[in-house]
């Protein structure tokens, strides 16, 4: 995101967000002190300014009912919140040093070459965790899965069956999330040789 985007977004979140919060009367929490409630609030501002207008607003009507305290009146831990917003608007992968993390681990490395990024990526978009051993097995699994699929019903279109729309669907869905996983890749490897 550039200086300008990134500048705008966060005056988007402090208007649409944060303020509309402490106006219901959101306070610090509790064992914070006040440095470190401007602090948060920077965080969130840095780390919520992709979103949009619409979404920052469902994400504020959601967050004023997460008040915490013996009052339910204080702000929510700004990893809650995040936790919410990534739901309501996932942040694009470029912007999650998680994602870009992994794609430039050999775990990443090795989803590109034999073909499970599209599962690998998917994982990481949902769970926001970098996967166990146990997970790499299942999306491992998830891909050989989808993969079969896919050469069966290339399969079926060779000897002239029409393919079902959820085949086409994964078909689509798993280039266009390949293509994602290989620029994400590429930016790795730019910002790697910087």
């Amino acid at each position: 995101m550039e200086a300008k985007e990134q500048h705008e977004g966060g005056v988007r979140v402090s208007e649409y967000l944060i303020q509309p919060l402490i106006r219901l009367g959101l306070v610090k929490p509790n064992g914070m002190t006040v440095a470190q409630f401007e602090e948060m609030q920077g965080e969130l501002r840095g780390k919520l300014a992709y979103m949009s207008v619409l979404n920052l607003q469902a994400l504020q009507e959601q967050v004023a009912g997460m008040g915490g305290g013996r009052n339910r009146d204080k702000f929510p831990i700004a990893a809650n919140i995040l936790k919410l917003a990534a739901q309501i608007q996932a942040p694009p992968d470029g912007a999650s040093p998680l994602i870009r993390a992994v794609f430039g681990n050999p775990l990443g490395k090795a989803a590109m070459v034999e073909g499970f990024a599209p599962e690998l990526l998917a994982y990481l978009r949902h769970n926001r965790t970098w996967p166990r051993e146990y997970d790499v097995r299942q999306i491992r699994a998830r891909a050989e899965d989808a993969k079969r699929r896919l050469i069966k019903m290339e399969e079926a279109e060779a000897r002239g069956f029409e393919p079902s729309n959820a085949d086409l669907k994964l078909r689509v869905d798993r280039e266009r999330a390949l293509a994602k996983c290989q620029s994400i890749a590429e930016l790795v490897s730019t910002e790697t040789a910087q």
